[in-house]
């Protein structure tokens, strides 16, 4: 065979489907989400998977996806996906996706907030088809269509960047949506120069739609300018997740609370800027830069790319205090200001331990102990993980110590009356890759009636 006939041959094989086709986004747009312990992608005719980012299986899917721009919604019972402009809805089964709805693709619902109540699929607002989609509907299994749980104000513009989280246990679902008014007919889309911080709820129980929360003062501080750097959300993870090249936070509404990474791996966000996808089973996100042929992944797990340090800040109440209040709290203040005295922070949590052993768990105490135990000095965090069960992973004994330290830090805090965390978290001197945790060395502020408090105890 001749050279050229040679070439011939390598071209073809290097541009047919078994070679062309073994990389997402080839073949145009994808969908992503969680499968088994890593990621499933699809294509208009494809299905790839992958755990690592870098090898990818590759079959065929014989489903005639006209469009691939579609929702991931997580589930504990099944995958759904619905089209990225509401209406169509499929489930994941049997490695391949099935519609499983007669409706149509609406078109009117991008930039919709989506999630799973049970298995009711619920959509939040969303616009497109030149109208805004100020209402909450809901997929009916039993019809296969959509229909109409609640409509909401609509003077209120529409929201481009939605972020949401609902709450199983208060039958609540918290959205975003922008205050700004002052359009005339519900046709007219506003496009939003900033980002929408007033936080909703809708109660499923008892249909009630109250305004919670205002994230403009937490923007201020982390988010100032939303387009420089660029801001995202990811909504798949555990928490809803706002972050840019500087800052992640996630936000947990039903707490009232965002949570501030003090040491992400922001350097990887930088060069894979887009959080496509989140593996509950294996603690993982799946991050991405380009698209098409040149698309390039990345599988990272959540205690590299979040860090284990972080900081929890109160999210602001909308409209809570009353400030004609003001003038009779002040005076109350300055005396009470006056009547405190200081305690230290060990000295004070050693007169709460024995009810921090009655409040905290039998494990959670015996790492309270272990970091008392060795104040002044610290403990690594290696030292701390072997007091979990053997049969544990490092990354679940890594998430599980990281848990059970919030939980101790919060438990103490309630009951000392600090508002700050109990506990200084360093990198270790010889291996700055190893955390160090000890007692911080500040005080706390004792008042007269925890004084007394004390004296009719003994």
């Amino acid at each position: 065979m001749s050279n050229r006939n040679i070439l011939c041959v390598i071209s073809f094989l290097l541009s047919s489907p078994l070679f062309s086709q073994d990389f997402p986004g080839i073949n145009q747009g994808y969908v992503v989400f969680p499968d088994s312990i890593g990621f499933r992608f699809f294509d208009k005719e494809y299905s790839y998977f992958t755990i690592d980012g870098s090898d990818f299986e590759t079959y065929k899917h014989n489903l005639n996806l006209a469009d691939v721009r579609l929702k991931y919604i997580p589930n504990s019972s099944n995958n759904y996906l619905i089209s990225a402009g509401g209406g169509r809805v499929y489930v994941f089964k049997d490695r391949e996706l099935k519609r499983i709805d007669e409706s149509f693709a609406f078109q009117s619902r991008f930039s919709s907030f989506n999630f799973a109540k049970g298995d009711t699929l619920i959509s939040i607002g969303g616009s497109g088809e030149f109208n805004v989609q100020n209402n909450i509907i809901y997929y009916s299994p039993l019809l296969k269509e959509w229909l109409v749980e609640y409509r909401y104000n609509p003077q209120l513009e529409t929201n481009n960047i939605p972020i949401g989280q609902y709450d199983m246990l208060s039958q609540k679902v918290y959205f975003n949506l922008s205050q700004n008014k002052g359009f005339d007919d519900r046709s007219r889309i506003e496009v939003l120069g900033d980002f929408p911080t007033e936080i909703f709820s809708y109660n499923f129980n008892s249909k009630e739609f109250s305004e919670e929360f205002s994230l403009e003062r937490l923007f201020k501080e982390f988010f100032p300018n939303p387009e420089s750097p660029r801001l995202r959300r990811f909504d798949e993870y555990l928490l809803p997740i706002l972050y840019d090249e500087k800052e992640i936070i996630s936000l947990d509404f039903s707490s009232g609370q965002a949570i501030h990474y003090l040491n992400p791996d922001i350097a990887t966000l930088i060069q894979y800027p887009e959080i496509v996808s989140y593996n509950p089973r294996s603690n993982n996100f799946l991050l991405t830069y380009g698209r098409g042929s040149e698309g390039n992944y990345l599988v990272i797990n959540e205690a590299v790319l979040l860090g284990t340090e972080y900081e929890i800040i109160k999210l602001e109440r909308a409209n809570a205090f009353p400030w004609w209040l003001f003038l009779l709290i002040v005076p109350l203040g300055v005396f009470v200001f006056l009547k405190r005295k200081g305690v230290p922070l060990v000295e004070s949590l050693d007169r709460v331990t024995p009810q921090l052993k009655r409040v905290l768990s039998e494990e959670d105490f015996k790492i309270f102990q272990i970091i008392r135990e060795h104040y002044p000095n610290g403990v690594e965090y290696p030292d701390l993980q072997s007091s979990f069960e053997r049969e544990l992973s490092y990354e679940s004994r890594i998430k599980k110590l990281r848990n059970t330290i919030a939980h101790i830090d919060e438990t103490a805090q309630s009951i000392i009356g600090k508002y700050s965390s109990i506990f200084d978290i360093t990198k270790g001197k010889e291996d700055k890759r190893v955390k160090v945790i000890r007692v911080k060395d500040g005080e706390v502020f004792q008042y007269w009636w925890i004084k007394k408090a004390s004296k009719k105890k003994l």
